[in-house]
């Protein structure tokens, strides 16, 4: 892509280069989703977030507590969004303020939409089929966000399928979602992307539930327990040469429906921790990733490193590495730590302690 149309920002632009984790922050789902204009995600009710007339929620400060959490958790955060007709990678805060300031007429970009809104040039949000374009561009491997299009359940009649799953069968990145959007069904997606060659993996769970069928039972063929599962997963499609992504569902503990009664703060609160909880995850794959595990089985336990369970944050040695960046690998970074002085040693942890916990 030329130039002309890409901006990455110093940050994101530095970690890609000396591949530290990333996560590529898809903003469809965070600027309009929330509001229910045009996108519809899982865990919401049938008919997205229905504010009162006049109010918003504040985005800013939602994007800012999901960027805060996977610094906090070692990645650096690329918010991605098209700003007077070019391709931001790592929003600041004046861009982030902007998208706040216009929201009313923002576009909702996919990933056919990209060279007409650049042309024009537009401004916009970009939904997951964009979000997993422009990252395989700049070379991000990890995307998250609230829901991905699938299969519609109308296919008979409109043999629609969503533009987030052609794009999954291009490169090789990790998406990580709650689940399926609303319209979809999880059922023939599930079909779908197995006959595309896209594993779909349950993260900690065998199965999940969507607000639209509640009642109805949906099982992973696979589950993982850990973020390194996932990563080993990446090693070994790329050693065989496969393309196609890996899609991660992280189900949500409860489901809100329509059922339960419709409260706006209920809502907008079980979404922003939704956002969080796959933020966290992505964080911790992004960084096992990082790891560049040996795609071969016998020397996996080598390679292999704890990273943090659902319930914990990082460890010391992965926060060293991932957000201090001491070196391109944290075993390293862990040895250059041990021969600091102890005033030094003593002054790193305590910051970690005030960082992580």
């Amino acid at each position: 892509m030329k130039n002309d149309y890409l901006v990455i920002s110093d940050r994101v632009k530095e970690a890609i280069e000396k591949k530290m984790p990333v996560i590529a922050i898809e903003t469809a789902g965070l600027y309009i989703g929330l509001t229910g204009r045009g996108a519809m995600m899982d865990g919401i009710g049938s008919q997205g977030i229905r504010l009162n007339e006049g109010e918003k929620p504040d985005y800013f400060s939602i994007a800012e507590d999901i960027e805060k959490l996977i610094v906090q958790n070692g990645a650096v955060p690329a918010m991605i969004a098209v700003i007077d007709g070019k391709i931001r990678v790592g929003l600041n805060k004046d861009e982030l303020t902007y998208l706040n300031e216009h929201h009313d007429d923002l576009k909702k970009i996919c990933q056919s939409d990209l060279p007409l809104v650049l042309a024009l040039p537009q401004d916009g949000v970009t939904t997951l089929s964009a979000t997993m374009m422009i990252s395989r561009i700049v070379g991000i491997n990890v995307i998250t966000t609230i829901s991905i299009g699938g299969v519609s359940d109308d296919f008979a009649d409109s043999h629609h399928v969503s533009a987030d799953i052609a794009e999954m069968t291009k490169g090789n990145l990790v998406i990580v979602s709650t689940g399926f959007s609303p319209g979809s069904d999880p059922e023939k997606t599930h079909r779908y992307l197995d006959t595309h060659g896209i594993p779909l993996i349950g993260f900690r769970s065998d199965k999940y539930y969507t607000p639209w069928l509640p009642d109805t039972e949906h099982e992973f063929r696979f589950k993982v327990s850990e973020p390194t599962d996932i990563a080993q997963t990446l090693a070994v499609k790329r050693s065989l040469d496969i393309d196609g992504s890996i899609v991660v569902i992280n189900p949500p503990a409860s489901i809100i429906n329509d059922e339960d009664g419709y409260d706006t703060e209920k809502h907008a609160a079980h979404i922003r921790e939704l956002m969080r909880d796959n933020a966290t995850l992505a964080a911790w794959i992004a960084m096992a990733i990082s790891m560049d595990l040996d795609p071969n089985i016998q020397n996996r336990n080598s390679k292999r490193s704890s990273i943090p369970k659902k319930e914990k944050s990082m460890s010391f040695e992965v926060w060293l590495f991932a957000v201090k960046k001491f070196a391109q690998n944290y075993d390293v970074a862990l040895l250059i730590f041990n021969n600091l002085p102890d005033s030094e040693k003593e002054r790193l942890r305590q910051e970690y302690e005030d960082t992580v916990n």
